[in-house]
């Protein structure tokens, strides 16, 4: 038995060697430092969306590094650690101050931008120099730079017409198909169809969200990797792509029409809840299989056949020591780890791809318990400064003598909405009144719930003699297909002589005491604003 084991001990060893050691730690690192960041990616598979393929990218660029791994000539015994180290150490700490510090400043545009995906590249490119090189770095910018891609936010203007043009193509193929096959009828216009089963008629509706648009994205996204891949002319490359997408959207016309067959043949429940959850997979599997085997027809080839890609890339490299790199890699992984799962707090806010789940703050419809409102105006002059299409509301709030949270005096709420948040960032209430020349007495920041970051404000108008207090925060909402900004104020008036009931005990004090409890009560009201906001949006 003994002699067993020492036998077995080399050759687990022997195994050990001949793992990418060094590939799987970038991974977990990566992996570990970007992890609310990838799961919600992950996440946005289950999307019906154009966009939910971009969780593919990670694993197109990951398979692409190791192809290229594969093709480049074993590299000499000399290495420049010093130049690793200064630009291993540089990206990545580029990496970490987006993830860390850009949050504070941007606030909830943070995840609409999606930033830290952005900052995604730049980490792997760190990793890539400190644990391979510099050369290996330079060899591997294309697969790091595919990364890029899934970034969301340069896709969102492009969907909106596109992603319409392309379902009305389908519903227009769709239409036709049924003339010569009538197993669905079209009932007109918004692409509904009528299926007929059991003597009756029940509707299917293809909508953008189900016109196969994220299969042609997805395999844009592999089209890019596989163009990569083969070798040949870029001329007969592009053709061959071309080709996938038509035949991409033809096979998505078969799968809508077999789930009408479905349909027909056993019921609504077997064609949309067995069929359609699984249909767009297979085909879109079976596209990209199919796109791959017709590749020699367009005179292409795969220079770098499976069988070869392992052995290169278990070659030893010239840099022997990365236990200090990956030291520091561990470390920087856990402190970027913490702040990347932090991100959760946008949740309820926006989705994985970055679109905003809310809608728009009513300020006619909003409420609070056992408080009266009343609307007081719309201002048009904010327009110079917020946008031709922006607006400025303002309402007032008074409590009832049966509310929990109370205030003597009469509460103020402006709602500013923008499609341009540059301008919220231009003209933000503390450079507003020191322009005008009131004296700043605090200046708080405050939690109000779900992670949306909000400002306290105390000021002293010489002018009048007036105490003013507003709290502020920012957040998006979708209206029309499109992302929107507005800031939401909520103000008093001479706050330090007013009595307040109910304020929040865990609201950060004011850097001038008297104006403590009219910050606490400003909390208070906000935090019940934003739970009515977010109770609304759910419901909706």
């Amino acid at each position: 038995m003994t002699e067993m084991m020492m036998n077995r001990v080399p050759h687990l060893r022997t195994i050990a060697q001949r793992l990418p050691l060094r590939a799987i730690a970038l991974v977990v690192v990566v992996a570990a430092a970007y992890n609310y960041s990838l799961l919600t990616l992950a996440g946005g598979l289950t999307l019906q969306t154009p966009l939910a393929y971009l969780a593919l990218v990670p694993v197109i660029a990951f398979v692409l590094g190791w192809v290229q791994l594969s093709r480049i000539p074993p590299e000499r015994p000399i290495h420049d650690r010093q130049l690793d180290y200064i630009l291993g150490i540089g990206l990545i700490l580029l990496a970490g101050a987006v993830a860390v510090l850009l949050p504070l400043s941007f606030a909830t545009r943070f995840w609409v931008y999606r930033l830290d995906l952005l900052s995604l590249p730049l980490f792997v490119a760190g990793l890539v120099a400190l644990f391979y090189g510099a050369r290996k770095l330079w060899a591997l910018r294309f697969p790091i730079a595919f990364l890029l891609l899934a970034w969301p936010v340069p896709y969102l203007p492009l969907v909106g017409d596109w992603m319409q043009s392309f379902t009305d193509a389908t519903v227009g193929a769709l239409t036709g198909i049924s003339h010569a096959i009538p197993i669905a009828r079209s009932m007109g216009g918004e692409g509904l169809f009528a299926v007929a089963h059991g003597g009756g008629y029940f509707p299917l509706s293809v909508s953008s969200a189900c016109a196969g648009v994220n299969s042609l994205v997805g395999f844009i996204l592999v089209g890019t990797g596989l163009g990569y891949v083969v070798r040949g002319p870029i001329f007969r490359r592009v053709l061959w792509l071309l080709a996938g997408l038509i035949l991409i959207w033809l096979l998505n016309i078969v799968r809508i029409e077999a789930i009408f067959l479905v349909g027909a043949a056993f019921g609504q429940s077997a064609a949309l809840d067995v069929l359609h959850p699984v249909a767009g997979l297979i085909v879109f599997n079976a596209g990209v299989f199919v796109v791959l085997f017709v590749a020699p027809i367009f005179g292409l080839t795969f220079s770098s056949p499976v069988q070869q890609i392992m052995p290169a890339v278990q070659e030893s490299s010239p840099i022997q020591r990365i236990r200090p790199a990956l030291a520091l890699s561990v470390l920087v992984a856990v402190a970027m780890g913490f702040a990347n799962a932090g991100y959760a707090r946008y949740a309820p806010l926006v989705n994985p791809l970055g679109v905003a789940q809310l809608h728009a703050f009513d300020i006619r419809q909003a409420s609070v318990a056992n408080w009266n409102n009343r609307f007081v105006a719309t201002f048009t002059q904010g327009q110079q400064y917020f946008g031709a299409t922006s607006t400025w509301q303002r309402i007032q709030y008074t409590s009832n003598p049966t509310a929990n949270l109370q205030a003597e005096a009469p509460i103020y709420i402006d709602v500013i909405n923008t499609e341009d948040p540059g301008t919220l960032d231009a003209y933000g209430l503390q450079a507003c009144y020191r322009f005008h020349g009131f004296r700043i007495e605090s200046l708080t920041p405050a939690d109000i719930g779900i992670g949306v970051p909000a400002q306290v404000i105390d000021y002293h108008n010489s002018k009048t003699g007036t105490d003013w207090s507003a709290l502020w925060w920012e957040w998006p909402y979708q209206q029309g297909g499109q992302t929107w900004y507005e800031r939401i104020v909520v103000f008093v008036a001479n706050g330090p002589a007013v009595a307040y009931r109910g304020g929040a005990t865990d609201a950060p004090p004011a850097q001038s005491a008297r104006f403590t409890d009219t910050n606490r009560f400003l909390v208070s009201l906000a935090r019940e604003m934003v739970r009515s906001q977010l109770s609304g949006s759910s419901k909706s």
